[in-house]
């Protein structure tokens, strides 16, 4: 019985192509193309829809007879509210927002809620805060922010029952316009 020789070749000379970036890179290209698309169409409804409330305001305003017609403007003027706070929502630079409350903490302050108000242009942050001075220094921070105007501590409370005591606080932030 004649053997024939074993090659093994355990070094690739030639590197594969990465295949997952590629995917990676085609999969995020499609998601910003469907939420580009998804922003113009609630941008095309909600300016058709204002120019339905604005028709509706002009036909009341001309004293139309008819319960109806009135019923149709309040419920037209309802979903362009609507569909004003989703485009206010989405138009929102959040990750800006949420770089620039991040930055201004401290490793002695820690962040618990961040509660964003489009229509009032404001921001409630819940946080824990390792002492006074800290929370302090973090409200101050804030205010020092391009991005915001003026900060105001809603609410303190010590935590007595944690031995390093630290300190629990809600502040309400009022954003520029920069956002």
């Amino acid at each position: 019985m004649i053997m024939s020789k074993l090659n093994l070749d355990y070094q690739r000379s030639i590197k594969p192509f990465p295949w997952g970036g590629l995917l990676l890179l085609v999969l995020a290209l499609a998601t910003l193309l469907a939420t580009a698309l998804h922003y113009r169409s609630l941008s095309t409804e909600s300016a058709l829809l204002e120019s339905r409330a604005e028709l509706a305001d002009r036909a009341a305003q001309r004293h139309l007879p008819g319960r109806r017609s009135n019923v149709a403007a309040s419920g037209l003027a309802r979903e362009v509210k609507r569909a004003n706070e989703a485009l206010r929502q989405l138009s929102m630079p959040w990750d800006r927002l949420f770089r620039t409350v991040e930055a201004a903490g401290a490793k002695e302050v820690a962040l618990l809620a961040l509660e964003p108000d489009t229509e009032k242009r404001q921001v409630k942050i819940s946080g824990e805060a390792k002492n006074i001075a800290a929370m302090l220094n973090y409200i101050r921070q804030l205010e020092h922010r391009d991005e915001f105007g003026s900060v105001y501590l809603q609410s303190h409370h010590v935590q007595q029952q944690d031995p390093d005591k630290p300190v629990r606080f809600v502040l309400l932030a009022i954003w520029r316009g920069k956002l």
